[in-house]
């Protein structure tokens, strides 16, 4: 155990000590009657024995800051100890911290940063080809079109133009050869947690912040699908090869419930029904879903 833990429990200990001898202390000085109790013994004769009132003694509570003893939990601990390991470079170990407190203790203070620093990690992984989607070489054949390569290759047309920096796509001959990944993750929308994961299977890729969400209460959890990924401008829809595409607004569209994933730009009108992330963080998950992703809602 580290000098600075030692440190924290033998503070927090001294805290709730504190607490203690000073709600006994409350209880026997503050008045409740006129009555006054002989001392039991030496040292209650010390301290006053006035019994006091349930709301004298509940208004004191009230005023102590219980909520600000120093934090020993081990999720806590978990996190301070990624840090170091961070600082020190130890990625592999500061990871496997990561994951224990976002497994362990997913409400813990931390816990968002936490959640945060893993994701970019695995994104980083991610976009390298060491792990979760494989990246892959593909040469192009007579007869093909980028979207024939796309749909034969589950990945989409925006991640593609990104792996292989295209401006264009009008422009593909027999002998080229494209990165291509495969997209077939899947979303985790947990709206108590105010979290949209995206995963990989059973391994947690990162999480997204929902800053607002408006769908209907349903049940437990709810199995369905992204039905499109789309882009929008003030003059409607925007579709690939267009070079507004890039730039547009990206929405995510569910099959059922019938909802959309838009970016939030404050409290949407009353009957809009859908979730609202950060426009960067939904530009970037436009890059790693397809239509027929599965979705999983947790109520």
């Amino acid at each position: 155990m580290r000098f600075s833990t030692l440190i924290r429990f033998f503070a927090a200990i001294t805290v709730l000590s504190a607490l203690a001898i000073t709600l006994v202390i409350a209880k026997r000085s503050l008045l409740k009657s006129e009555e006054k109790k002989q001392p039991a013994n030496r040292l209650e004769a010390l301290i006053p024995a006035n019994e006091a009132s349930a709301e004298a003694v509940s208004a004191l509570v009230a005023k102590l800051e219980v909520e600000n003893l120093p934090d020993v939990t081990p999720g806590e601990r978990a996190f301070e100890s990624a840090r170091e390991l961070l600082v020190k470079r130890d990625y592999i170990a500061a990871e496997e911290k990561l994951k224990y407190v976002n497994t362990y203790y997913p409400t813990a203070m931390s816990a968002p940063e936490a959640r945060r620093i893993l994701g970019e990690m695995n994104m980083d992984r991610l976009f390298s080809g060491r792990g979760f989607a494989e990246l892959k070489q593909y040469k192009v054949k007579r007869g093909d079109s980028f979207f024939k390569i796309i749909r034969d290759n589950q990945t989409n047309l925006d991640l593609l133009m990104y792996l292989n920096n295209l401006k264009r796509i009008d422009r593909l001959h027999p002998g080229d050869v494209l990165t291509v990944m495969p997209l077939n993750f899947r979303l985790v929308i947990d709206i108590p947690r105010k979290v949209l994961g995206i995963w990989d299977g059973i391994h947690y890729i990162k999480g997204y912040e929902i800053k607002y969400s408006s769908l209907a209460k349903g049940a437990e959890v709810k199995e369905t699908q992204l039905m499109a990924v789309e882009a929008q401008s003030e003059d409607g829809r925007v579709t690939l090869p267009s070079s507004k595409y890039r730039s547009a607004e990206k929405v995510l569209v569910l099959k059922s419930p019938q909802a959309e994933i838009r970016p939030y730009v404050g409290k949407p009108d009353e009957g809009i029904v859908g979730l609202y992330l950060d426009a960067v963080d939904l530009e970037e998950l436009a890059l790693l879903l397809r239509s027929g992703n599965s979705v999983e809602i947790r109520y």
